[in-house]
This record gives C-alpha cells, structure tokens and sequence, in this order.
C-alpha cells in the first residue's frame, strides 16, 4: 500500500465544489464584518477621513462579504452571473468623524432582497465597535449582461444572502 500522497493543487482539489462555483463550506454570521484600515492620504487636511471613503470602505467590505459567500470576481459569467450588477443608490449618513490613521470595522447587514436589487445596510465602527461613525445603505441591480436591463438574482445567489439576513421582527 502506497501511503505517499501528494499535496493538493488547487482549493478546487481540496474541495470539488468550490470548482462548480458552489457557495462557501463555512456560514457566514450577520452582520458581516470587514476590518478596513484609515491611511494618511484617506485624511483631510483637518485630519478627519474624507466623506468618500466611507463608501469605499463600505464597497470593499461588501467585495469581501461576496467572495466569502463564494461569489468570486474573477469568475466567469456562466460561473458568477451575479456579479453583472450596478449600485443603482448610496445613502450615508456621518454620525462622527474619524480622525488620523487607525483601524475600521465596516458591518453589512443584508436588508431587503428583491427580485433583481439587493439592499445592504452598513454601520463603519471603531475597532473595538463603542462609535459608530456613519451608517448608510447600498443598493444594488442586478442587469441581464446583453441586455443591460434588471433581471432577477441566480437561486445560488438567492440562497447564499438569505443565510445572511438577520430574521425580522415578529417571525
């Protein structure tokens, strides 16, 4: 008996569905979380993170939020449909300012799932999570790629976001 065995190639080796574009083996908890880091250029000149930046820490959060469900970027279409999307609104609204270099928690919360949009909810926090600096929400269309008109999410995107939202009120 041969007990030599050669080390996997390729996370699809490891696990054959992460080849089929399946979602992730591991749940992900509600909300998601992102740890984004502040640098000196994202400052103002008063030392206080410029307004824009919020929702680009809020779109690389939900960047990660989409790989760790499974839905990569790189993917083809006919593997990841779902990523033929646009953000059709941003909402933020600045609780506090964050001033000088430190460390983000970006949380997402997806809030309402539609036929062809998808809202998430967003809270930026400070590391530990005592401020909230902002809270806002995204609003995404998913678009049929020929067309470029709306068309409804894939059953795997469907499912994989379900498992992500918190249940309502009263169910």
């Amino acid at each position: 008996m041969d007990s030599t065995r050669r080390a996997p190639e390729s996370k699809a080796e490891l696990d054959p569905r992460r080849a089929r574009g399946y979602a992730p083996l591991v749940p992900i908890t509600s909300p998601f979380r992102s740890t984004q880091r502040v640098y000196f250029d994202d400052l103002d000149a008063l030392n206080i993170l410029h307004n824009v930046r919020y929702v680009l820490f809020m779109e690389r959060a939900r960047g990660e939020l989409f790989q760790a469900l499974g839905f990569r970027w790189e993917d083809d279409l006919a593997v990841n449909p779902d990523k033929f999307h646009v953000v059709a609104a941003h909402e933020v609204r600045y609780l506090a300012p964050v001033r000088g270099e430190q460390e983000l928690v970006v949380e997402l919360r997806p809030e309402k799932l539609g036929t062809s949009s998808l809202t998430i909810g967003a809270k930026v926090r400070s590391l530990h999570g005592d401020v909230v600096f902002a809270e806002g929400s995204t609003r995404l269309v998913r678009l049929d790629p020929n067309s470029f008109r709306p068309c409804p999410w894939s059953e795997r995107f469907r499912s994989a976001i379900a498992g992500t939202q918190a249940p309502r009120a009263g169910t």
